[in-house]
Formats: structure tokens, C-alpha cells, sequence
């Protein structure tokens, strides 16, 4: 059984410290290695953590919607190299 790839959202002022959430994130393969030019080796799991929100603000947070939704979509929003230089050929 393959496991589906994991999301963790805190806030910067969350009552859990940023320490143990990186550590959390490096147990599910996270922060490993480079994620290389392509994002080839990049991670399936996710780590967000939103500006300005405690741990009581998460889920009312609009930068919540923008973190989770993309990736609960399966969608990148992150700009592609290859796309970048070919839209200046």
C-alpha cells in the first residue's frame, strides 16, 4: 500500500516550537536534501507554515486556503524553470 503524501500546516507563533515541526517534517522525508534544479528529488510530503497565525488562527487564516488547496489539488504553483526559459525563446 502506498502511502499518500502528507501536508503539515502550523503557524509561525504556533504553541508547538518550529525546532520540533522541522523535526516532525525530516521524519516524513522532508528537508533531506537539495530538491535539485528540477525539483527531482524534491519530497512528497509538505511542510507550510503560515506568517502571522497561532495555532487558534490556522484554520481562519486566508493563507491557509492558499497552501492547502493547491496541494489537496495536486496542483504546483511553484514557477518552472523550463516554462521560464522557453517563454524567452
Amino acid at each position: 500500500m502506498e502511502m499518500q503524501p502528507a501536508l503539515l500546516v502550523f503557524g509561525d507563533a504556533d504553541m508547538f516550537r518550529l525546532e520540533h515541526v522541522v523535526q516532525f517534517y525530516k521524519l516524513l522525508g522532508g528537508a533531506q536534501q537539495d530538491a535539485g534544479f528540477m525539483r527531482e528529488h524534491m519530497a512528497r510530503n509538505r511542510l507550510a507554515i503560515l506568517p502571522d497565525v497561532t495555532h487558534y488562527e490556522t484554520f481562519m487564516s486566508p493563507s491557509m486556503t492558499a497552501a492547502v488547496l493547491p496541494f489537496i489539488n495536486g496542483v504546483n504553483n511553484a514557477p518552472s524553470w523550463a516554462n521560464q526559459v522557453d517563454a524567452k525563446n
